[in-house]
């Protein structure tokens, strides 16, 4: 059989928005982009409501049994009967189940960028309760709104009060905390133009923001300092708790924040270091379209600068492991999920995990390690041979008998953006030396370990 034939650059660029914007291609969804075509692929991926999950979410909530439970049902289930530790189980297993094998995937991306941008690590049993309901209820409903109501959302989140000690803040006691990490690491940017007596003034906005239990938000209205304060240059006459709302309105349209949430968008989906012109695009689009994140994120995807950037991000642990295994078409079993989950431990990154409130750094930097790609290596060369019975691409390459056929199946399944006659050349050599039952899974392995399965 003949190599296939080279693809196209407007199928690559195609293809490059599939790495962008999922966990990782793989045939099917190679043939979904050529059919779609650029925008179309993207204009489908922002609209999740309208994607058929085929019954997954039904699937993990049969076994995942605190995902849907109410905030009553949920303490009951964690405090009083003594599970503890459950919940962040099928938190953690249901993300983990979605980014892999959710049609939804620019939905997954965008959850687990609101995830870091909105950081809460699960390390206390109030936050197994509070951060489950925070996912369900308030983040994912918000994913691809407005960005002013993601804010309020987060604000008013028991998850949030709780690990950033707002709840106890008071008019004799205000709580720096969150008005510090609220300027700094959601809105503003460190640079933003806030000063350290703006903190001070704005922990007095949010005194008496607080949890009433089992796990809700209430404003206590005898907590709150009814003091005039000055925050960003406005005076903020004493209202109760339409000061905080009004001063979270305002943060959400400030240019500032415009400028911030651009910067991490570009970072996390085009390059570490995004061109300029790239983020005062997208800032202005944001700007416009009173910060709705599907305009936003279209900007973004759609610029001419980023359409025609090569892969540029260094994939992160949940990005590499989550990549190979759609690359195989690996079915969703126990198997599966525990190599995937032992991968993202030896490779630091299990969701819910990171300990400071600024979420798991995006910068290749921070990842890029010898260890770590040590382990890469290590899972790649393991993964096929581990995966062999449950992977569709590696079953079907394996019931072929030419060499050269079992190359583009898989190069069509790893790699759709082509091999290099160099890279098809060394594969070839390599493969003839191995027994022939043994070629698929070594030749896959060859695939996701080399250079160009590491980045996006």
């Amino acid at each position: 059989m003949a190599e296939l034939a080279p693809v196209t650059e407007q199928l690559k660029e195609a293809l490059r928005l599939v790495e962008r914007t999922t966990y990782g291609g793989n045939r099917q969804w190679a043939d979904i982009v050529e059919s779609l075509g650029y925008e179309g692929f993207l204009d489908w991926q922002l609209q999740p409501q309208e994607i058929d999950d085929g019954g997954l979410e039904d699937l993990l909530a049969s076994f995942l049994p605190t995902l849907n439970m109410d905030a009553a049902e949920l303490y009951d289930y964690t405090i009083n009967q003594r599970n503890f530790g459950d919940s962040t189980r099928d938190l953690t297993l249901a993300t983990l189940i979605r980014q892999i094998y959710s049609p939804r995937q620019l939905f997954e991306r965008m959850v687990e960028f609101w995830t870091d941008h909105f950081n809460i690590p699960i390390n206390s049993g109030a936050l197994g309760i509070f951060k489950p309901l925070e996912d369900r209820d308030m983040l994912r409903p918000r994913v691809f709104g407005r960005f002013e109501d993601l804010l309020m959302g987060s604000a008013k989140s028991p998850a949030m009060l709780y690990y950033l000690d707002n709840f106890a803040s008071t008019a004799e006691g205000p709580n720096e905390n969150y008005a510090r990490e609220m300027f700094e690491l959601h809105t503003l940017g460190v640079d933003g133009g806030y000063t350290e007596e703006d903190i001070k003034e704005t922990a007095r906005v949010f005194t008496g923001w607080s949890i009433r239990e089992p796990a809700e938000f209430n404003f206590y209205w005898q907590l709150h300092d009814y003091g005039t304060k000055t925050v960003l240059g406005e005076t903020i006459q004493p209202a109760g708790i339409s000061e905080g709302e009004n001063l979270l309105r305002r943060v959400a349209a400030h240019e500032s924040t415009a400028r911030f949430i651009a910067t991490k968008l570009a970072r996390r989906f085009v390059a570490d270091l995004p061109e300029p012109a790239v983020v005062d695009a997208v800032a202005q689009s944001f700007l416009d379209s009173g910060g709705d994140i599907r305009t936003t994120l279209k900007t973004l995807l759609m610029l001419p600068e980023v359409r025609a950037t090569l892969p540029l991000k260094l994939k992160r642990p949940i990005e590499y492991s989550a990549a190979m295994l759609r690359g195989l078409e690996v079915d969703l079993n126990q198997t599966s999920l525990s190599g995937h989950y032992q991968s993202l431990v030896a490779g630091g990154q299990i969701p819910f995990t990171w300990p400071a409130p600024n979420g798991f750094p995006d910068q290749r930097s921070y990842w890029q390690s010898s260890n770590g790609f040590l382990m890469r290596f290590n899972q790649a060369a393991q993964l096929p041979g581990q995966t062999l019975e449950s992977s569709t691409l590696l079953q079907d390459a394996a019931a072929l008998g030419g060499l050269d056929d079992q190359i583009n199946l898989l190069e069509s399944g790893l790699r759709p953006q082509g091999l290099s006659s160099d890279e098809r050349g060394l594969l070839k050599r390599y493969s003839r030396r191995l027994p022939a039952s043994k070629r698929a899974t070594a030749m896959a392995s060859w695939l996701l370990g080399g250079p160009e399965a590491q980045w996006r």
